[in-house]
């Protein structure tokens, strides 16, 4: 097959999974009415017995399309399956649903961005090609940053897609484990518990924001002007 015909494919096949995400989310949200709210999620997905697993990581797989924060799906781990599960299935959901954003932003935007690079643009692009997994994986990491819009950027960058997924998968660890933990501590019903995760993620998010800022500001502006940081 051809490069033409790849691309073709590629395509046909990006365009096929965001049709079926929505469709399947459409069903969930009919069938399962679901709600913004860690405690109804796992009482859902709870219900499902020895399938609860597979539920949850089906949920934060289709995540982009269930209009769920990240967060929410992240406590509800926490609260379904301890830190340690949560964290665990939470880690695998989440990676797929990056991977899905960034597969479907990359088979239908990529070749129409590439073509129309220019200037400042086409140096970030570049930047992203070559560092693009540490940023990535920086930012994923922050228990602040919505997601999707980042893995659908990425994808429509030239960044390599094997290193877009190590990357996100290494820096979902510590954000999920947070959240699990935090869902793990509504679990018990301790209110002292419950109050000292909530400091942790209090704490958590103020640092992830001056991260944001720092780190990420530094990186993006090199990247605008270039790898030496000249204008």
């Amino acid at each position: 097959m051809n490069g033409g015909g790849r691309r073709s494919l590629v395509r046909v096949a990006a365009a096929l999974g965001l049709v079926a995400g929505i469709a399947l989310a459409l069903v969930a949200h009919q069938q399962g009415q679901i709600e913004w709210n860690p405690t109804a999620l796992r009482a859902r997905i709870e219900a499902l017995g020895w399938l609860a697993p597979i539920a949850f990581i089906l949920a934060a797989s289709l995540r982009p399309f269930l209009l769920l924060p990240s967060w929410v799906l992240m406590s509800a781990g926490g609260l379904l399956f301890g830190v340690l599960g949560g964290t665990a299935f939470g880690t695998i959901g989440f990676t797929v649903s990056a991977a899905v954003a960034f597969g479907i932003a990359r088979g239908l935007g990529r070749d129409a961005v590439a073509g129309r690079l220019s200037g400042r643009v086409a140096r970030l692009d570049a930047y992203l090609t070559r560092r693009g997994p540490l940023w990535i994986g920086i930012y994923t990491s922050l228990p602040v940053t919505p997601l999707t819009p980042a893995h659908a950027a990425a994808g429509l960058s030239g960044m390599h897609a094997l290193g877009f997924v190590g990357a996100v998968a290494i820096a979902l660890v510590p954000r999920t484990a947070l959240f699990s933990y935090f869902g793990d501590t509504l679990a018990s019903g301790d209110v002292q518990e419950i109050l000292i995760a909530l400091v942790v993620v209090a704490v958590a998010a103020a640092i992830g924001i001056q991260i944001a800022r720092r780190v990420l500001g530094r990186s993006s502006a090199r990247a605008g002007g270039g790898e030496d940081g000249a204008a």
